[in-house]
């Protein structure tokens, strides 16, 4: 029940719309409150103004964060980003092809929903992982019902611990390689 308090107690805004309400000064500041120690690209990603919110302005992707008030100061805990990709079949099985595009093994493009970014940082309380990619899911799920689709890729670093952390349930996602010596894989989540 902690838990539950603790993620009711966060606001949780779309970074458009801050842009929409407050100068980018303000926002670029608010955004350099986040640490992120474990992945330096979480944190370089929207700590650094020509990246998170270049890339909001320009529609490229919508980054969303999660707000608390500690010590006075509003500070951002944990964020994701979502976007739109065309995942390229080479490397890919014909089976795992067919699987994905629903109609075609030989297919040589296919649109997905991405997961671009998801991260917590080192001044966030509580484990919050599993809410922010539900939250990141049910938002993709809100634009599926709208335009279909039939994916979602993210890139994971290649650690078993990450891994397992979206794989376990109920969110499921399938590694698209399971032999790879790469520092990221993809993954996928079946929205059919």
């Amino acid at each position: 029940m902690i838990l539950q308090e603790y993620y009711n107690s966060l606001t949780f805004v779309a970074l458009n719309e801050l842009l929409k309400q407050h100068s980018q000064e303000k926002i670029e500041k608010l955004l350099s409150t986040f640490e992120c120690t474990q992945n330096p690209d979480l944190e370089e990603f929207l700590t650094t103004p020509s990246k998170a919110i270049q890339s909001e302005k320009r529609a490229i992707t919508r980054t969303y964060l999660y707000l608390e008030l500690q010590n006075n100061t509003l500070i951002v805990v944990a964020y994701f980003t979502i976007a739109i990709k065309i995942l390229y079949s080479e490397g890919l099985s014909k089976s795992m092809i067919k699987k994905l595009d629903g109609i075609d093994k030989n297919r040589e493009a296919m649109p997905s929903y991405l997961i671009a970014q998801l991260g917590k940082s080192n001044l966030c309380r509580y484990k919050i992982g599993l809410h922010i990619l539900d939250n990141a899911i049910e938002k993709i799920r809100e634009s599926h019902q709208v335009i279909g689709g039939r994916f979602i890729i993210l890139d994971s670093v290649n650690v078993q611990k990450v891994i397992a952390f979206y794989q376990s349930e109920p969110n499921s996602f399938i590694l698209l390689d399971k032999n790879t010596l790469e520092p990221n894989v993809k993954m996928y989540y079946p929205l059919v």
